[in-house]
């Protein structure tokens, strides 16, 4: 069977019930360190945000055919950004979040009360199953997010108990019949729910209020698990995951306990939803890592690529990586790149002018190395981001007080990498001093 491997089946014992997680923090903070971004639409810097987090990504997993994708919309300035976020997977239980809705959609907020808790934060599957007939089937959810614009997604099948089987007329066939979406689409969906385009307004509330705050288990939760205590309390959202390696108990039949397997494919660490900065913007994000090989890094890419995209956004630098991450992530082994785009003389001086950013290093400065004929000259020069729209390109530029020679000579520049790379050349320029 491609995708696992099927081990003997067993009776495992199912915990009846979970305590819920406490996540009431203090909201009151004396002093504040948000800078806002400018309300101007479109800068760039969300996109230079992904596409740095995406020259990342095979840090996290490296097998050709896995799908690390990321999409981010702020909801202040519209500024959306996207990184591979086109791509297909599938969900999981991300989804879940929007069967609810579409329950809501069609028969009211009394009607899906009683299995909202366990589909949303215990995220349980045969109650997923419940929300899809009160939205009146499979097929009924698909047309009504072809509304919404989520054109890319497709909801096949959900067979959860077993013995009941859910497809919709679309189905194409088990090899295929798997529920999949993008991160472009399940923002779309965060979006309208945040900008309130969908449901009538105490509807809406209601089903923020059911999806705001911690969910039972970590997996559930690593969208926010690197963000500050008072954000994961307050953000609005859904994860969904299969992990690798670890084992599944299929559903029981008539005929037996249910099959044991073990992914070893098309496991998914996922999350979407609306994230809101104290005393500052929200923004819709959807992370996703699809059918790479290592657990790990999977899951790593989920918590630090929205942890990154938090950082910009709320102007707050953060520390993001953590000793667990991939080691390239934990060692800050991504190679920096720059460029030396001008050098000159000025009253026998050397002054130097450039740019230079480290992948790893994020707010903090890259440091740049500069030598004349090949020896180190005048100290070392930071590239320091001034503020979320310069961290693509830290600038530098300094005039360096050591006195050079007349004569024409080989000004190079070397950006030292954050952690336990090597450092990158960036660049020569030739400098005549007078005589």
């Amino acid at each position: 069977m491609p995708g696992y491997r099927l081990r003997r089946p067993y009776r495992r014992e199912v915990p009846s019930s979970f305590r819920r997680l406490a996540w009431a923090v203090a909201l009151a903070v004396t002093t504040s360190l948000v800078v806002t971004l400018p309300a101007a639409a479109g800068d760039g810097t969300i996109q230079q945000t992904l596409d740095r987090l995406g020259a990342l990504a095979p840090s996290f997993d490296a097998y050709p055919e896995a799908v690390l994708a990321i999409t981010v919309t702020r909801l202040d300035t519209g500024e959306t950004a996207s990184w591979r976020g086109d791509e297909l997977f599938g969900p999981a239980s991300a989804v879940k979040a929007v069967w609810i809705l579409s329950a809501i959609d069609q028969l009211g907020v009394a009607a899906v009360a009683p299995i909202e808790h366990d589909a949303i934060y215990y995220s349980d599957d045969i109650a997923a199953g419940t929300a899809i007939d009160l939205a009146g089937g499979l097929d009924a959810i698909n047309s009504f997010i072809r509304g919404l614009g989520m054109n890319d997604t497709d909801f096949y099948e959900w067979n959860y108990p077993r013995e009941h089987v859910r497809r919709s007329s679309t189905y194409p066939g088990p090899m295929r019949g798997r529920n999949l979406t993008t991160t472009d689409d399940l923002v779309t969906f965060w979006r309208l729910v945040a900008d309130g385009l969908v449901l009538d307004s105490p509807e809406r509330a209601t089903f923020i209020e059911w999806t705001t705050g911690l969910k039972a288990g970590g997996d559930a939760n690593r969208i926010v698990s690197r963000l500050p205590a008072e954000v994961a309390a307050s953000a609005a959202y859904k994860s969904g995951w299969l992990p690798l390696g670890r084992e599944w108990q299929l559903p029981d039949t008539p005929d037996g306990p249910g099959e044991i397997i073990i992914l070893e494919g098309r496991g998914v660490s996922t999350g979407a939803g609306i994230i809101t900065v104290p005393d500052g913007p929200s923004y819709v994000i959807a992370v996703a890592a699809f059918d790479g090989r290592s657990w790990g890094g999977m899951t790593s890419w989920t918590e630090y690529a929205s942890c990154v995209v938090y950082s910009v956004i709320a102007e707050t630098p953060r520390t993001c990586a953590r000793p667990g991450d991939p080691q390239a992530i934990a060692l800050h082994a991504a190679a920096p790149a720059g460029a030396l785009t001008g050098a000159w003389s000025r009253y026998g001086f050397l002054v130097v002018d450039g740019w230079a950013a480290d992948p790893d290093a994020w707010w903090s400065s890259t440091l740049v190395r500069v030598t004349v004929d090949g020896v180190s000259f005048g100290g070392i020069v930071p590239a320091t981001p001034g503020n979320a729209a310069h961290l693509a390109r830290p600038s530098f530029r300094r005039m360096l007080l050591a006195e050079m020679t007349p004569g024409t000579h080989q000004v190079c520049a070397t950006a030292r990498n954050d952690g336990g790379g090597a450092p990158v050349p960036i660049g020569c320029r030739m400098v005549t001093v007078p005589g």
